[in-house]
């Protein structure tokens, strides 16, 4: 498993090189729950609504889930 050093406005992900602070992060495992996750919430959609969620969706729903953590 992979970790890598992720762009918090972009999502953007380069592996760490091993030199820098590695900040933010992001690997294969959460990657591949949240992608499980993803598909859940999909299935729920098609199943309620016909359709896929937007990515706006997608957010709004992250950003009320993580509404109690720190940041």
């Amino acid at each position: 498993m992979g970790w890598w050093s992720a762009g918090e406005q972009t999502g953007g992900i380069t592996q760490f090189t091993g030199e820098e602070d590695k900040g933010m992060a992001w690997g294969d495992g959460p990657a591949d729950t949240l992608d499980a996750a993803l598909d859940d919430i999909a299935e729920q959609f098609q199943a309620a609504w016909n359709r896929k969620p937007t990515k706006a969706e997608l957010r709004a729903g992250l950003e009320f889930s993580l509404g109690g953590m720190e940041e």
